[in-house]
């Protein structure tokens, strides 16, 4: 399949709806395929599934957990975030992405969810806290990180505003996760996917860029330090802990030549699996936008319509965030149509 050349970058105004739409697509359909693969090491998953090249069903003991397609809490807990921005043109408010979090941890979808969001959600009952407290120790995982891909879309289009992507960045942490290191993993996502998206730079710098926008921290010197070290531990990089999936999603992504060359390698390497796959397929996806994601691994997600639904008209929200278009409705009318469930 034929490519643009990414390497050579295009500075404009801001992103198409291709590449939002490509960056959601990337996203679940990395996820998707990480899925039935999450901890399992390369050796592992070469042992007991060959090359994978598509979607498997998720087995245990003999019985389907999950259907081949179907995406974890990277995607689920994003729309969410697509869900309340969209409805609310744009203006990230904590208490709709929290009332709609709540849902899934009440719902089938809890099974994908981490401990520590399903604690805090738990906790919640039916008053979801728009923001947890600062907490120095607490844990900073990909599974949160990715919280930054609708963050970083967003972003993406119109002039770059750097004060709210930092800010929205945390907001969407702080639903369950109050770390600097964790609102540092979904800043360094949101970026990456917005330089992805705009093409500002070409995707060799992505990761000493996004080093430089987090100044510092674990996460910020891992970035910083070149491929070997992104991905020297447990010779992969990929382990579920933000400062190791990251740096690795940023690298198979920005390595390679086409939508595929990402996410196959990306979720082949093993770990967090999931995670690495959501935020390379989202990357990528922004990068190469959504004409250049197979065919095939669209039709075969699980959740397509929702997602190929749901991305215009966040991408028209986008638009107006970033004043760029002028909505005539009256002040509370319901812009969005209703959407479809998303199985």
């Amino acid at each position: 399949m034929a490519t643009r050349d990414a390497e050579a970058p295009r500075r404009r105004s801001g992103a198409t709806e291709s590449e939002v739409l490509g960056g959601f697509l990337g996203m679940a359909i990395g996820d998707a395929l990480g899925m039935p693969l999450v901890g399992l090491s390369a050796a592992g998953i070469s042992d007991r599934y060959g090359e994978v090249d598509g979607y498997l069903p998720w087995e245990d003991e003999r019985e389907v957990v999950a259907e081949a397609g179907e995406f974890t809490d990277e995607t689920e807990v994003a729309l969410c975030i697509v869900e309340a921005l969209t409805t609310n043109r744009g203006a990230v408010d904590p208490d709709l992405i929290g009332a709609r979090m709540g849902y899934l941890a009440a719902g089938a979808s809890r099974r994908w969810l981490s401990e520590e969001t399903r604690r805090v959600l738990d906790a919640a009952g039916d008053r979801i806290d728009p923001l947890v407290p600062y907490d120095d120790d607490g844990p900073a995982t990909g599974d949160v990180a990715s919280r930054g891909i609708p963050i970083g879309l967003m972003a993406a289009v119109g002039p770059f505003d750097e004060v709210w992507l930092r800010a929205s960045a945390e907001t969407v942490t702080r639903l369950t996760h109050g770390s600097p290191a964790a609102i540092a993993a979904t800043t360094a996502v949101a970026y990456a996917v917005s330089l992805a998206a705009r093409r500002d730079v070409s995707p060799g710098q992505w990761a000493a860029a996004s080093a430089a926008f987090l100044g510092v921290g674990e996460l910020a010197d891992r970035l910083g330090a070149g491929p070997a070290e992104m991905m020297s531990d447990s010779g992969t990089g990929t382990g579920g802990i933000a400062t190791m999936s990251v740096p690795a999603a940023i690298h198979f992504a920005s390595m390679a030549g086409s939508f595929e060359e990402a996410v196959f390698p990306a979720v082949r390497a093993g770990g967090a699996s999931d995670t690495v796959g959501a935020i390379a397929g989202a990357l990528a996806g922004a990068r190469f936008g959504a004409g250049a994601i197979p065919q095939g691994l669209i039709d075969g997600l699980g959740g397509r319509i929702y997602v190929s639904l749901a991305a215009p008209w966040y991408y028209k929200a986008s638009l107006q965030r970033a004043g760029m278009v002028i909505s005539i409705r009256p002040e509370g009318e319901n812009e969005r149509p209703a959407m479809p469930p998303r199985r």
